[in-house]
């Protein structure tokens, strides 16, 4: 199910002061969980919402950083935010539009019909 588009909390780790177009649509707190798991909810919560949308990531998982750095280059999602300390962080992600620059594209290979 797809979360209402609001902002954070009162208590978001990010402040309020942050342009509209980067209000929060979805909020995942993936805990201490591994990379793995968390991809399958960044890649679920990238399906289900809008393009352009932005969504915050909650980690206690201090290996997360680096794994969130590459995935954002290969989908063309923008990092805009980074919070964190010694046992948690969160992270502010934007979403791509369909005409962003550097946005990975379909190959006709992976889409024969398509040609």
């Amino acid at each position: 199910m797809c979360a209402a588009p609001s902002r954070a909390s009162s208590g978001a780790a990010f402040p309020e002061s942050s342009a509209p177009d980067d209000s929060v649509r979805a909020v995942v707190d993936a805990g201490g969980e591994p990379w793995a798991r968390i991809l399958d909810l960044l890649e679920r919560r990238r399906c289900e919402l809008p393009e352009g949308s932005v969504l915050e990531l909650h980690s206690a998982n201090p290996q997360v950083r680096p794994s969130l750095r590459a995935w954002c280059r290969l989908t063309g999602t923008v990092l805009l935010e980074e919070d964190g300390t010694d046992d948690r962080s969160a992270y502010r992600i934007k979403l791509p539009s369909s005409n962003a620059p550097g946005t990975p594209t379909s190959s006709p290979l992976q889409n024969p019909e398509t040609s």
